[in-house]
């Protein structure tokens, strides 16, 4: 075999073995293509499932405080309409007509008889519960800045029962804001 032959049969070598090398590479190439292709939208649908778990969470957490301030808007609105009921429960009381409020006078200072047991004194906030103490018999005690009602003092002064409009409201406000929402809101 002559030196041409020997280089000629080298070269041929050498291409084929360079088009071997060029498509063992551009296989490879292609299997790492494919990977990463795959690699990639499996990490795209990772990151977009957690983009919507964000954003469902991030919905759920604004649908809640939209709720929560509904409910407080709500519990506003119910406290306004409560207290309205009291103030306008307190101008109907001031407004009672004498009769009305000479029974219900009475009556407070029955009750408070039964607490106090003994001889007691009254605080007046009305010229005509000094009226009704005379007719009771029961000293006064002096006045009271109040909407109506009386101050019941025990005779030692250890005991003192505000049976002003504003005093039975104020102690009973609780109870009555309840029995009140319940007729309201059922």
């Amino acid at each position: 075999m002559s030196a041409e032959a020997i280089i000629k049969k080298i070269q041929t070598d050498a291409e084929i073995e360079i088009k071997q090398i060029q498509k063992k590479t551009k296989e490879r190439i292609d299997e790492i293509l494919k990977e990463y292709g795959k690699k990639t939208k499996e990490l795209e649908q990772e990151i977009t499932e957690k983009g919507k778990k964000e954003i469902e969470n991030m919905q759920k957490i604004k649908i809640s405080q939209a709720n929560q301030e509904v409910k407080r808007q709500i519990m506003n609105v119910k406290e306004e309409l409560i207290e309205t009921c009291f103030e306008k429960a307190m101008d109907e009381l001031k407004q009672l007509d004498d009769k009305k409020y000479h029974v219900f006078i009475q009556s407070l200072i029955d009750e408070g008889k039964k607490q106090i047991k003994g001889v007691f004194t009254i605080k007046t906030s009305r010229p005509i519960d000094k009226k009704i103490a005379e007719e009771k018999n029961i000293s006064l005690s002096g006045t009271v800045q109040a909407s109506g009602g009386i101050i019941l003092i025990s005779e030692n002064g250890n005991l003192m029962i505000d049976n002003t409009f504003e005093g039975i409201l104020k102690r009973r406000k609780q109870e009555i804001r309840v029995k009140v929402g319940k007729i309201l809101f059922p």
